[in-house]
């Protein structure tokens, strides 16, 4: 065996029949949670509201960004563009658009939660080899991802086009909990299909356009924790140190901590976007924990 797959087989892996595998199902139920709130958070924001550039006292208002009626009435704006008049000259928006824009955003949802719970399971590769990972690979990685889920988009869009059964099964959830009154509006209100056709999108294809940037990410947060362990409580008891966060997260701490490796260098940029993303995550989740709990959106599938 080579060095190189020494130093690979050295890192553990996390197998899904075992505790751990365990726990990382749990973290992807509450992760996906969080992730679809994120989601849900970024459409009401730049898809429903309606954004001014402040203005001096009783200076009148200015727009800066306003994409709802765009979004909303895209068929009919698209015809008047092209003056094609596909709907007969009539300015009404089309009552499958109305269904079909909202599916929309629950198969970005479904294909966003599938991505980053793909990268909870995501075998770590040696730190060495994701060295090189730039700060555009990071901001292409969305679009990337979206890109590469059409494939599995369209099989389950097919699926449902060719089984009626898939959307009307008729399937439900005994009893009056509120549990299952809330998967049954779930299962009612049909959006599930949407949001299988995203997680299918995203386990076809996109789990493989950006595991090298995955990794990168993982092996970035790790090496922070791990600094930040090992400034705290000296090089003499890290093997016993407890470090909060998913089984992969700790593996990996446990890993760097165990052959006392340094953090590698990276760009100002990366370190940049890693940061700002886990906290605007963050933020995002909460804001669309409100919205759909107990604000705007408040009962909506």
């Amino acid at each position: 065996m080579t060095a190189t797959a020494v130093r690979k087989a050295d890192i553990p892996r996390i197998r899904l029949l075992s505790w751990l595998g365990l726990e990382a199902i749990a973290w992807s139920v509450v992760i996906a949670h969080l992730v679809k709130w994120s989601v849900d958070a970024l459409y009401y924001l730049f898809v429903q509201c309606t954004w001014y550039l402040p203005q001096p006292p009783g200076a009148r208002p200015f727009k800066i960004w306003y994409l709802k009626d765009s979004w909303d009435g895209a068929p009919v704006h698209i015809s008047n563009l092209l003056g094609a008049h596909w709907f007969g000259g009539s300015q009404a928006v089309p009552g499958w658009w109305v269904t079909d824009r909202h599916y929309a955003r629950d198969v970005l949802i479904g294909l966003v939660v599938g991505v980053i719970v793909t990268f909870l399971f995501a075998k770590p590769r040696h730190p060495d080899d994701t060295a090189d990972v730039s700060a555009w690979a990071y901001i292409w990685s969305v679009p990337k991802a979206i890109l590469w889920a059409v494939p599995g988009i369209a099989i389950v869009a097919v699926l449902a086009w060719k089984l009626a059964w898939l959307t009307h099964h008729g399937l439900r959830i005994g009893g009056g909990s509120v549990l299952a009154n809330e998967v049954n509006g779930y299962i009612a209100a049909g959006t599930w299909i949407a949001v299988a056709m995203g997680v299918a999108g995203s386990q076809v294809f996109a789990r493989f356009a950006n595991r090298k940037a995955a990794d990168a990410a993982q092996w970035f947060y790790a090496e922070r924790s791990a600094a930040r362990i090992s400034s705290n409580t000296g090089l003499g008891r890290l093997r016993g140190t407890t470090v909060a966060g998913t089984p992969s997260h700790r593996i990996r701490v446990h890993w760097l901590l165990d052959h006392d490796t340094a953090s590698r260098p990276h760009s100002v940029w990366s370190v940049r976007i890693l940061s700002a993303a886990l906290f605007i995550g963050l933020l995002l989740s909460g804001y669309g924990a409100y919205l759909t709990l107990a604000g705007a959106a408040a009962g909506a599938h």
